[in-house]
């Protein structure tokens, strides 16, 4: 009888233990973390908003992969697209963003938000001749702007644009987003066109969530939510 006893309040402990035990198996991750950087030298700062990749409660970044930020950067103001992990950044190219079935957009590299330091070919070359100097300066920006969006390692929105892209973020659940270079467009199929999203070991490659740990990271960014 005792033995009975015995099994039936196992079995009654386990009852109790294990949905509390499932719920938490299946109780998602938060995606989004906050990171801040300053400038030791020129004392410029920013906190992004990223999705990393995880294990337990370390969040990392992987040389060759592309994460979603959104920055508050003290000179640039509210950026918002993609960056390229690891210790050594790649380029990061034009990249197709979408949010839920919202339509896509493409964030081209060449319109990254400039800086000073992007001018690397300046009106040294002089003719004397205003239109033909005009020319020369116009053609020096052109090539500075194509080599510095070929390198660069962020292709980012702002201004207006960022702020539209962050309201169809805060309204929308999933974001999705590749190169746009990684799958052709036309030809024999790829499978390239489906890495899209954050891979997760028991989904595969799924939407990245828009989740509260979002909204957090925003706000501790000091980035304003709409107020509408």
């Amino acid at each position: 009888m005792r033995v009975v006893f015995r099994l039936a309040a196992l079995v009654a402990v386990a009852a109790a233990i294990a949905p509390s035990a499932i719920e938490a198996k299946k109780k998602p991750a938060e995606v989004w973390s906050v990171s801040r950087t300053s400038d030791p030298i020129t004392g410029d700062r920013s906190c992004v908003v990223a999705a990393y990749d995880s294990v337990g409660r370390r969040k990392f970044s992987r040389a060759g992969f592309l994460y979603p930020v959104v920055e508050n950067n003290s000179k640039l103001g509210l950026l918002i697209g993609v960056s390229s992990g690891g210790p050594y950044r790649l380029p990061s190219g034009d990249i197709l963003w979408r949010v839920d079935q919202n339509p896509h957009r493409t964030l081209r590299a060449a319109d990254n938000p400039a800086l000073a330091g992007n001018a690397m070919f300046g009106s040294a070359y002089k003719t004397g001749d205003p239109e033909t100097d005009r020319k020369v300066e116009e053609a020096m920006a052109t090539t500075g702007n194509l080599v510095a969006s070929m390198t660069a390692t962020s292709t980012v929105a702002s201004g207006d644009l960022a702020r539209e892209m962050l309201d169809e973020m805060l309204a929308g659940q999933g974001l999705i987003y590749r190169q746009a270079q990684a799958a052709p467009a036309y030809g024999l199929p790829s499978g390239a066109a489906n890495r899209v999203g954050q891979y997760r070991s028991d989904e595969g490659l799924v939407p990245i969530r828009l989740d509260d740990s979002f909204r957090r990271g925003l706000a501790q960014c000091g980035i304003a939510l709409p107020t509408r």
